[in-house]
């Protein structure tokens, strides 16, 4: 967890999602977004109880380490959320509006603390045989239909290189 930047989360049987966090007095806070703001979503997760964190490994490719945690939710003013607030902000990479990012976490995000269980899901040389791959969830993003316009385009009867 040291090395991670980021982990992949899953809670009540739900796809895995993909969660920035940061580590404040040797406990793991993840910030999870409560009301559709810019953070990052992960709804469900503070009312879960649990959840399955996979560390992976620097190839994005690979699992290095599965383990269960207990999620707790930190309230918001009290000492312990001010301090991983803090530790939060400076982690938080392309933060928006920093004079008042406090604030709107404060109402619109909830600051959660992974608490691992001493369960160990997954380690080097013993891991599930769970196939993990899953179509992609649908977006506003995508486009479907007639190809765009390309102006200037390579000629199709270019010669051969020789």
């Amino acid at each position: 967890m040291k090395k991670a930047g980021l982990v992949w989360l899953s809670w009540n049987g739900g796809r895995p999602a993909p969660a920035w966090f940061a580590t404040v007095d040797g406990t793991y806070v993840v910030l999870a977004d409560r009301a559709g703001s810019a953070e990052q979503p992960l709804p469900g997760l503070a009312e879960a109880g649990t959840a399955e964190v996979v560390v992976p490994a620097k190839p994005a490719t690979n699992r290095l380490a599965g383990w269960t945690a207990a999620v707790r939710r930190l309230e918001p003013g009290s000492e312990e959320w001010t301090a991983a607030a803090q530790v939060l902000r400076t982690e938080r990479l392309n933060a928006d509006g920093l004079d008042t990012q406090l604030d709107r976490w404060q109402t619109e995000a909830d600051l959660l603390v992974l608490e691992p269980t001493g369960e160990l899901t997954e380690t080097t040389g013993r891991y599930d045989g769970r196939l993990r791959l899953e179509p992609p969830t649908g977006s506003p993003a995508t486009t479907r239909g007639k190809r765009p316009i390309t102006l200037h385009k390579r000629s199709k009867r270019r010669p051969k290189l020789t």
